[in-house]
């Protein structure tokens, strides 16, 4: 039977009109696989997962999932979790399942613990193994009620256990149902240890297998996501606010696929570390990381350090293969390799196909048109005049050593390794990451040598992640200071003689935490940032007649 597929355009994702939303894409399901939905928050990946578990007649579970077990007292200022003493048996099953599709909620996932024996005794058996607790599926005063045991002390499900157990029970009943095709789970890690999520996904992966189904995970968890071979990037799709999502696999250049799974082997975190991390900083192996870790250290903020995550992938080949692939998807990163990196096909290719850094060839050297082997090959021509060695370690050596700064060779040299750089791919002009240190390779440690100041720090302060949001933070304290300006404008055109101790307005309480308001003379009034703390003393001055457009935020030093 032919497999099924949803085109799902953008309009069905943002509900908001705008250009590009007539744009769609085809999900096609891969019978007896898990596909995974990655990307950072507001991409449109629930949305879509669950436009597509609409298509076909998929069964969806949302973050909410666990409201649909759970009872809540309802107050005029919101809900407040409630005893719940499980759904009623004698209930239209009709009505549960129709509500809790609807919704993406288990009620009747629940219900298929007490109908389906099978189901059950999986699910028990699953508890009993990983966490040594004995579940037991009753019925109690005609609602459906379990109950579990621990040494003895037996307690409910619903009612005395944590969200952990509850969302464990919940997932593993949908992977072992047969009711589905297809299943979609949003964030399976809620309230989950990474350690039980991957069992359950490895048990999801088993039943998608021998029953061929399909099943779709948003999931923000960069453990669940560690494929082991570069086929199965062809399951992974990246969400990105305002495109289309896009396979993994679609960046993959042809008959690299070998070395990537290579590389995935060897480090199987690293895909994960690009769709998960900050900036991931794509390096060659453990010597990379040490030295970088240990700087890093030295010379950055805890703040900066947390933010900077290396991800090694093998050699100067695999980073600059992996840093192609990330940029033909849009994914922010650094990559930092040895100088013979500079004359291999991966740097040709990823310069042939990289309108960024074309476009830096074209205007920055005057190179038309902005192919590799122009840019690249007289310095070939220059090293084998000088009878180097025909292959990429020799003329990377020559390059290092032998090429004085204010030669033709060298500007180019220069020139180069400024535009890769400038486009987030380090070469060391030193050669190595040894030459770097200035130790040789396996004669010393790289991150004791990393511990004094040098050429490291200038790698590590280029490749060091930092979302500093005090640039926007003060856009948006202007803002609110034009707001409370504005107001004080209007409350003295309504009332000239009224004299003003603090701000006005429906959020006068709030904007009060903010900022303090000072009577100058007259109708002139300063307005003084209290918080956030690192914008205290900024102020503002403000009359009934200031235009917004004059209502400026100055720094403490200008005042008087």
């Amino acid at each position: 039977m032919e497999t099924e597929s949803a085109r799902i355009s953008m309009s069905q994702v943002f509900a908001s009109k705008g250009d590009g939303l007539e744009e769609s894409f085809l999900y096609t399901p891969s019978d007896g696989k898990i596909s995974y939905f990655v990307g950072r928050n507001g991409s449109g990946k629930s949305k879509t997962a669950r436009v597509i578990a609409s298509e076909l007649n998929g069964r969806y579970l949302s973050t909410d999932r666990l409201m649909g077990i759970m009872s809540f007292t309802k107050y005029s200022w919101g809900t407040v979790p409630s005893d719940y003493e499980g759904p009623p048996v004698k209930q239209s099953r009709s009505m549960i399942d129709r509500e809790s599709k609807n919704n993406g909620t288990a009620t009747d996932i629940l219900l298929t613990l007490r109908d389906d024996p099978v189901v059950a005794l999986k699910v028990a058996a699953f508890i009993r193994r990983t966490l040594g607790r004995t579940i037991e599926f009753r019925e109690n005063a005609g609602f459906f009620d379990p109950y579990l045991q621990l040494d003895g002390v037996e307690y409910s499900l619903l009612r005395d256990e944590g969200h952990g157990l509850r969302e464990l029970t919940i997932l593993l009943a949908a992977a072992y149902s047969t009711d589905w095709s297809t299943l979609v789970v949003d964030e399976p890690e809620l309230h989950l240890h990474p350690a039980l999520a991957q069992l359950w996904v490895s048990e999801l992966s088993r039943e998608c297998a021998e029953r061929g189904v399909h099943a779709i995970i948003v999931t923000h968890e960069p453990t669940i996501v560690r494929p082991s071979r570069a086929e199965e990037l062809n399951h992974i799709w990246l969400f990105r606010p305002g495109a289309l999502p896009q396979q993994f696999s679609a960046a993959i250049h042809p008959g690299t696929e070998s070395r990537l799974t290579a590389s995935l082997r060897k480090h199987p975190q690293l895909l994960s570390q690009l769709a998960f991390a900050p900036r991931a900083v794509l390096v060659e192996g453990p010597h990379d990381v040490a030295a970088l870790t240990a700087a890093l250290a030295r010379t950055q903020t805890p703040a900066v350090i947390a933010q900077t995550e290396l991800a090694p992938c093998g050699s100067s080949g695999e980073v600059v293969l992996w840093y192609e692939l990330a940029r033909r998807l849009n994914i922010d990163v650094r990559a930092i390799a040895d100088l013979d990196a500079l004359f291999s096909s991966d740097v040709h290719r990823t310069i042939n196909r990289d309108a960024a850094i074309q476009e830096r060839l074209r205007s920055d050297m005057l190179v038309e048109p902005p192919r590799a082997h122009l840019a690249i090959d007289p310095l070939v021509k220059a090293a084998n005049a000088s009878n180097v060695a025909p292959n990429e370690k020799a003329r990377a050596r020559w390059l290092a050593d032998s090429v004085a700064a204010d030669s033709g060779d060298g500007h180019r040299r220069d020139r180069l390794l400024a535009i890769l750089r400038q486009e987030g791919l380090w070469l060391h002009p030193e050669g190595t990451i040894e030459d770097v240190l200035g130790i040789v390779k396996g004669k010393a440690d790289p991150a004791s040598a990393a511990n004094s100041s040098g050429r490291i720090d200038s790698v590590t302060a280029w490749c060091a992640y930092d979302l500093d949001p005090l640039g926007d933070l003060e856009l948006l304290l202007r803002a609110a200071v034009e707001r409370i300006s504005n107001n004080i404008t209007q409350a003295l055109g309504s009332n000239p003689d009224v004299v003003l101790t603090g701000p006005v307005g429906s959020m006068a309480e709030s904007d009060a935490k903010l900022v303090d308001i000072v009577h100058i003379a007259d109708q002139r009034y300063r307005i003084i940032v209290k918080s956030p703390a690192s914008f205290a003393g900024y102020f503002a001055e403000v009359d009934r007649d200031t235009p917004p457009s004059l209502i400026t935020l100055q720094q403490p030093e200008k005042a008087g």
